[in-house]
């Protein structure tokens, strides 16, 4: 009986530690317009002059918490155990690899319901030896999982430094963001995304979405315009990396979207190409970020969307030139 009630109060502890809000967003920032000019071609409002450092503020405010359980699920990798599996196998697990086991297995071990698996199985243990394991283990694992998402957060502080560089790189030389970005912030910005794309992973877009969820709340649309361009062009490098199969559409992905037109036209002038090619070839790459990226990743979504987007574009394209 105090076996199954010490597992029980587990199970209250871990509901507690695991199930807050996946993206819990703390501080707050506001950031006065410095100056408006023209109409931005974006989100359809006016263009900001934003100071850097007030947009440092904002994002600086946006601390992601909880966010991290989100990316210690979308990175459990391998074929799911059933509950009385895993417990096995955690009971057979040494201590040093218990973190291992815990990450692998991040969103089974984080719901409740396992801790009841734990305290049923110990109800049915023949012998006291077994009910102690059982407790034991269970402390063991609820101590590991507080350990990975303290490493977790840590990882989550760099990753709120490299989102603050890469935005930092849009800015103009007296320190202030000009929205819409001129052509050559987002060059500079591009250059700055290619250096560090191997560094962008799940932590990072999961940050960036924060930012932008923040800014947004703080009716920052200028910020959120940037974040959004640093999304896009973390999307076409990461396309261009993969290898998109197509000279044209690499030529693409390499520009603005200001450009697409006048590059697709000049490729279809030339003979390299033709509306159904390019659809194709985009409509291919589609279905492998479908196929390879995680299921539901902020990776397969920001690629997906861009793709979307460029492949809307082409078929517009063609009907205008079918009407004409």
């Amino acid at each position: 009986m105090g076996v199954r009630l010490g597992l029980l109060l587990l199970v209250g502890a871990a509901e507690a530690f695991l199930n807050g809000p996946v993206l819990q967003l703390r501080g707050s920032a506001h950031c006065a317009v410095a100056s408006v000019s023209g109409r931005s071609s974006f989100v359809g409002a006016q263009p900001l002059l934003l100071s850097r450092a007030a947009a440092g503020r904002a994002v600086g405010g946006a601390r992601v918490h909880g966010g991290a359980r989100h990316v210690l699920r979308a990175q459990a990798e391998g074929a799911e155990m059933t509950p009385d599996e895993l417990i096995t196998k955690l009971l057979e697990t040494p201590p040093y690899q218990m973190p291992n086991v815990v990450a692998a297995n991040i969103k089974a071990v984080s719901q409740p319901s396992f801790f009841m698996s734990i305290a049923d199985r110990a109800d049915k243990a023949s012998s006291d030896e077994d009910k102690e394991a059982l407790s034991v283990m269970a402390d063991n694992v609820v101590a590991t999982l507080e350990a990975v998402l303290a490493r977790t957060e840590e990882k989550m502080d760099d990753a709120s430094e490299l989102v603050q560089m890469l935005l930092a790189s849009a800015a103009e030389e007296n320190g202030e963001f000009d929205v819409p970005l001129k052509p050559e912030r987002v060059a500079f910005m591009r250059n700055k995304v290619k250096e560090q794309r191997e560094a962008i992973d799940e932590g990072i877009l999961a940050t960036i979405f924060a930012y932008m969820k923040k800014a947004n709340e703080d009716k920052l649309d200028g910020l959120v315009v940037i974040m959004q361009k640093l999304l896009q062009l973390w999307a076409a490098e990461e396309l261009v990396a993969a290898g998109p199969g197509n000279e044209v559409l690499e030529r693409l992905l390499k520009v603005e979207e200001s450009e697409w037109d006048g590059l697709l036209e000049a490729a279809v002038a030339a003979g390299e190409t033709d509306q159904e090619t390019m659809q194709a070839a985009v409509q291919s790459c589609v279905e492998r970020v479908v196929l390879q990226q995680a299921s539901g990743s902020y990776g397969q979504r920001v690629q997906a969307e861009f793709l979307r987007e460029l492949l809307s574009r082409l078929k517009g394209k063609k009907k205008s030139e079918e009407e004409k």
